[in-house]
């Protein structure tokens, strides 16, 4: 066997080694981000018939602010326990890509799991792409630890598992491989992208098998085609969207500071800070 027939078995060993481990991840982030995006349909849909009822029953107001209250809280204590399940998870995905985070697996996937789920069905302005990539990676690196990887490798299948978990939760493949290779990993590597793309697709099959192949945002109307003469109007959307997105995120890196000026006012940490946000959400989810 020459050189070139030995290099070219040794990069066939690596990519199938690559497919297998893109697969072990999909199958299980997929299983765990597609219960997740289950149970937040389920507990969402208990919550909008809650607030409903509400509007007829004035004592169950009072009984929505209460349990709200006790899950704010209850996350709060999850919160203080594993800091590092505050916010969208994002920023802690690429933090420990980087070498500058080394959380506990497990501790955090099992808190993000289920504070994620009770904070988000009871309708806390979140959304479900942030936690369900974290969720993904923390399956993974458990994986890699299970499998004792090198550090290298657990990289890797951590960027796999981000994408899997994009995957499962809005069923594009292809945005969750995207997505690490352009915001996660900064760094394109067949190997990496060939463990993300086994990941992703494994794990949209799975989230298939459970929802079904309607689309996340599906449009249930046959819409007209758009009529050229009126494309203007699409810059015109573009930009006024421009401004909106642009005046939200503003707000967004700001609020922080609002959440800080109340926390000590009422002698709240920061892990609490989840009960003021209940406050504004229960008159909005009334109205």
């Amino acid at each position: 066997m020459n050189e070139i027939e030995r290099d070219f078995r040794t990069q066939s060993q690596h990519l199938l080694w690559s497919v297998w481990r893109g697969l072990l991840v999909g199958v299980t982030a997929g299983a765990v981000v597609s219960l997740f995006r289950w149970l937040i349909a389920k507990g969402a849909a208990f919550s909008v018939a809650i607030y409903e009822d509400a509007l007829h029953n004035p004592l169950l107001i009072l009984g929505i602010v209460l349990v709200n209250l006790l899950i704010a809280l209850f996350i709060g204590y999850l919160i203080k326990q594993e800091k590092d399940i505050k916010g969208s998870g994002i920023p802690h995905v690429e933090g420990e890509l980087m070498g500058l985070l080394h959380p506990s697996w497990w501790s955090v996937l099992w808190r993000k799991f289920l504070g994620g789920v009770l904070g988000i069905s009871m309708g806390l302005m979140l959304g479900r792409e942030g936690p369900s990539i974290q969720l993904g990676a923390m399956t993974a690196k458990g994986l890699a630890e299970g499998l004792k990887l090198s550090a290298r490798e657990k990289r890797v299948l951590i960027a796999a598992g981000a994408a899997a978990g994009l995957s499962a939760a809005f069923n594009a493949p292809i945005a969750g491989l995207l997505f690490v290779v352009e915001e996660v990993y900064h760094h394109f590597s067949r190997h990496v992208w060939v463990t993300a793309l086994t990941a992703s697709l494994v794990a949209n099959a799975v989230s298939l098998r459970i929802f079904g192949q309607v689309p996340v945002l599906a449009m249930t109307e046959k819409l007209p085609v758009f009529p050229l003469k009126d494309y203007w109007i699409l810059i015109v959307l573009g930009i006024f969207l421009g401004v909106l997105g642009y005046g939200y995120e503003w707000v967004v890196l700001r609020i922080g500071k609002v959440y800080q000026g109340l926390g000590k006012i009422f002698h709240l940490p920061s892990h609490f800070h989840g009960l003021l946000a209940v406050l504004f959400i229960i008159p909005i989810g009334l109205y």
